[in-house]
């Protein structure tokens, strides 16, 4: 019975969203809702009147989002699963009343009262996250106060509890946490919604987020600023600028803009408009995020120096789309052009089919708490549920914030780059990918070669973020197959004077250099896009050089002997993604193909590479002049940390033990879904 319904439910989740590329409508968000409610329903408790989600601190704001769902369902008169008015009642007496989570003495942790804490039973630890998250759903609950009938006590309940909250001491102005001016906006708006009075709106907010823009830029020896050249955020900017946490954050950065959902809503009440010179800071940054950190397929760009312990998190993925929801409808003088809020909408759109992807190839419904695989710092079911409620809530919230009836649009190819660290994000409606020169040793990948490759819908091309061999680059080796250097290895600091990586095409930030003046967003639309780098070892000069286009990438491999005479073998590799589902296919100028092994094939005779892995793949169309005696063979590969589940690696072999003074490599590469695919791309790519 429960593997039928599983079934079932599986089957539906592949099906809940529109056709691809289509908008969402109210009907479209609720349906994605009431699936996504569907796989939680079981854990409601009667007796204890909340949903019973699993550990891990989850609690009470998973159940606010499933509140927030439900009033959401309530005030628009919708009928399905995502509706339950009488959960809606029991939730939230429940997140007010005494012995619940919220409590008016200080808990353990970001001690302050009133507040609440992350446990149903109020015995927890209190964070600023908790407070927020918990107020959000309890504020769609007292707007939907009439249709959830809710009785005089909860509500006022509910007015009292945001309103001694948002006015306390902890979240009045001056404090701030780190630079998460986001938190602050939505309590302020909270008290708002639930009191009538704009007072916190009009002062706190105004004064949060002047400091945040007036703060962009490094003001002492022991303050960065919150951004740095090309505007990459930094996650502690108190700190040092190479601490590895802040070589960039794509999850915080989204959770930070966030601000976005209230700042119309604050100036409707008064809140005097930005000075103009953080207006044009924040259409920058506006301009910079989505196209650095979002993709074509809806999910983020993802590099972050908090590395393994929040990349690819699916509880973060939820918190990030709020961002989308306030630039497609909540600050619309902050935008750097009205096309900004159809690329937003366009987004979240698509970031809701992965997550239904996701639901549907799981065995439940619930997406595993970590996309691709990436296991080194484990997330409970309890994360993995939390997930599920913060994207269901996304649903509602874009449906409550009229996105249902707003036309998107698909962008055109976007690009970003932080000169300093050499971070160059790619996005096209064919693929996503980013090279990262510089990881501050963050996360162990990085390099001048691309850290990763998708398709557009947000399969695995190649890898997610390998190390070679498990990576795209040049590897040299010595006789004994020792490495003696290669290209994709990312630089642990951001030094003066030192350009990792230099853009020489682009619409803007062609020569940019790392010293830079922060304010100015190297971002936005193109067409032909070019950037090289280049590293020095062992007497070897390597350089490295990228074009990208809409459809296809092409790259240049060089490696130019300085000193010394020692013999080398140098390969150009090609990863795969997907254990054995993975493979290496050749296909030769006489129209035959053969799978690559360990022998070598002669490139000489090959048309093209086609690699393939678990759902998606790619060809490789060798360029220009193919080195004398290069041979294609393939490699075995180990799980990584940052790319789990490898498959074999294509390498070209350009030189094959020699005291090589030149050895060089041109590729085109190509996203492909089948045969038919590669071979009709491959002959427009030669």
């Amino acid at each position: 019975m429960i593997r039928t319904f599983l079934a079932a439910l599986v089957a539906v989740l592949l099906l809940a969203a529109p056709a691809a590329a289509a908008d969402f409508s109210d009907a479209d968000y609720f349906t994605v809702a009431d699936k996504l409610q569907q796989t939680l329903d079981s854990r409601w408790d009667g007796d204890a009147g909340y949903y019973k989600l699993g550990g891990g601190g989850v609690e009470p704001m998973a159940n606010s989002m499933l509140l927030l769902t439900h009033s959401v369902a309530a005030m628009k008169g919708w009928t399905g699963p995502s509706r339950n008015d009488a959960r809606a009642r029991a939730l939230a007496a429940r997140l007010v009343k005494p012995g619940g989570p919220y409590l008016t003495k200080p808990a353990l942790g970001q001690a302050h009262a009133p507040g609440w804490v992350n446990s149903m039973s109020g015995r927890g630890f209190q964070h600023l996250v908790f407070d927020a998250e918990v107020v959000d759903g309890l504020v769609y609950a007292y707007r939907a106060r009439k249709e959830l009938q809710l009785p005089d006590s909860t509500v006022n309940g509910i007015r009292d509890a945001i309103t001694r909250t948002a006015r306390g001491k902890f979240w009045r102005y001056p404090t701030i946490r780190l630079n998460q001016v986001n938190w602050y906006s939505l309590m302020y708006a909270a008290d708002a919604t639930v009191t009538g009075s704009p007072a916190l709106l009009k002062r706190d907010m105004s004064l949060q987020l002047r400091r945040f823009f007036d703060e962009a830029r490094a003001g002492s020896s022991s303050k960065i600023g919150n951004f740095g050249p090309g505007l990459r955020f930094h996650y502690l900017p108190h700190m040092p600028l190479n601490v590895d946490k802040n070589v960039d954050s794509a999850e915080y950065a989204n959770i930070v803009l966030t601000f976005t959902r209230f700042y119309d809503q604050a100036r409707r009440a008064g809140m005097p408009a930005l000075p103009a010179s953080s207006r044009a800071l924040a259409q920058q940054w506006i301009k910079r995020v989505i196209s650095g950190y979002w993709t074509h397929s809806g999910y983020m760009n993802w590099d972050s120096g908090l590395g393994f312990d929040r990349w690819h998190q699916g509880k973060k993925f939820g918190l990030t789309q709020e961002a989308l929801i306030g630039v497609a409808t909540g600050a619309q003088s902050l935008l750097p052009g009205p096309e900004y809020a159809r690329y937003a909408k366009y987004m979240l759109d698509r970031g809701l089919e992965f997550y239904g992807r996701e639901s549907g190839r799981s065995k439940n419904g619930v997406p595993d708490p970590l996309f691709f695989d990436v296991n080194t710092v484990p997330q409970g079911d309890g994360s993995a549920r939390l997930a599920v409620a913060r994207v269901m809530a996304n649903a509602a919230r874009a449906v409550d914030a009229g996105m249902g009836s707003m036309r998107g649009q698909e962008p055109p190819p976007l690009y970003s780059f932080d000169p300093d660290i050499g971070r160059l994000a790619v996005t096209t409606p064919k693929y996503n990918t980013a090279i990262v020169a510089v990881n501050q040793k963050a996360f162990p990948y990085g390099g001048l070669d691309l850290a990763r490759l998708f398709d557009g819908q947000q399969d695995v091309l190649s890898n997610i973020g390998g190390r070679p061999p498990a990576s795209f680059g040049l590897m040299v080796r010595d006789v004994a197959g020792k490495r003696v250097t290669a290209s994709q290895v990312g630089r642990s600091r951001v030094e003066p004077g030192v350009r990792p990586l230099t853009l020489l095409k682009a619409p803007s930030g062609a020569g940019a250099v790392s010293s830079a003046a922060v304010g100015r967003a190297y971002a936005g639309p193109f067409s032909d896009l070019r950037a090289t780098g280049a590293m020095s070892a062992r007497g070897l000069l390597m350089r490295v050089t990228h074009r990208f286009t809409r459809d296809w990438i092409q790259t240049s491999w060089t490696a130019t002997r300085r000193s010394g005479n020692s013999r080398y073998t140098a390969d150009v590799l090609f990863p795969s993604w997907g254990g054995k589902a993975a493979r290496v296919t050749a296909v030769l100028r006489d129209g035959s193909s053969v799978t690559v092994g360990t022998k070598l094939v002669p490139l000489s005779s090959v048309k093209y590479l086609w690699v393939q892995s678990e759902r998606s793949g790619y060809i490789v169309v060798p360029a220009g002049t193919r080195p004398a005696g290069a041979g294609v063979h393939a490699l075995k590969v180990a799980a990584q940390s940052s790319d789990p589940r490898p498959g074999p690696t294509a390498a070209i072999q350009i030189a094959r033990s020699k005291s090589f003074s030149r050895a060089a490599l041109t590729v085109r590469i190509a996203p492909v879904k089948d045969e038919q695919e590669a071979a009709a791309t491959a002959a427009r790519l030669q």
